[in-house]
C-alpha cells in the first residue's frame, strides 16, 4: 500500500485554493445585439430600466439621466460609445441598466440582457492591441468573447 505524503497533499490543496482565489468573474451581457464579457467588479448594481429624463443638447450617446439608489446616473447607449454596428434594441423584460463603479462619475449603460457569469483567470485573456474598449478575447464554452475594458467608457 502506498504511503500518503501529507506535504504533497497540502501543497496540492494550497495550489488549488490559490488558483480558485485568482479566478475573476465576468458577466456575459448583450449590448446592442453583441455579446461581451464585463468584469463583475466593475459593476456597482444591475437594475431594471428606470425612467430616463432627457438632457437637452446632450451628446447622442447619452440616453438620459435617472435616479437610482438615491444617486443621479447618466445612462449611455453602449453601441454609440463602443462604435458597434447594431442599434440599441427596444426595452424588453430582460433589459437592464448596468450601473458602473467609479470614484467620481455615476455612469450606467443599457444592456439588452444579462445572460450569466463566467469565471476565468485574468491570464487566460488574449490581449487586444487594436481596440480601445476591449481588453482582449477570452475563450469560453460559448466561444471566444471580447472582454470589455469598462474604464474606457469613462474616457
Amino acid at each position: 500500500m502506498a504511503e500518503l505524503n501529507l506535504d504533497q497533499l497540502q501543497a496540492a490543496k494550497d495550489a488549488t485554493a490559490k488558483e480558485h482565489s485568482e479566478l475573476v468573474e465576468y458577466m456575459r451581457v448583450v449590448l446592442n445585439s453583441e455579446i461581451f464579457l464585463m468584469p463583475v467588479s466593475s459593476v456597482l448594481s444591475i437594475v431594471r430600466p428606470l425612467l430616463l429624463t432627457p438632457v437637452p443638447m446632450a451628446p447622442d450617446h447619452l440616453l438620459g439621466m435617472t435616479n437610482a439608489r438615491g444617486q443621479i446616473f447618466c445612462i449611455v447607449d453602449p453601441g454609440k460609445t463602443l462604435h458597434l454596428a447594431h442599434k440599441l434594441q427596444a426595452k424588453t423584460n430582460a433589459s437592464r441598466f448596468l450601473l458602473l463603479r467609479h470614484a467620481r462619475v455615476h455612469l450606467g449603460i443599457w444592456a439588452e440582457e444579462v445572460l450569466d457569469l463566467v469565471r476565468a483567470l485574468p491570464s487566460d485573456i488574449e490581449p487586444s492591441q487594436n481596440e480601445v474598449h476591449v481588453m482582449g478575447m477570452l475563450e469560453t464554452k460559448y466561444g471566444a468573447l471580447p472582454v470589455l475594458r469598462v474604464e474606457a467608457l469613462f474616457e
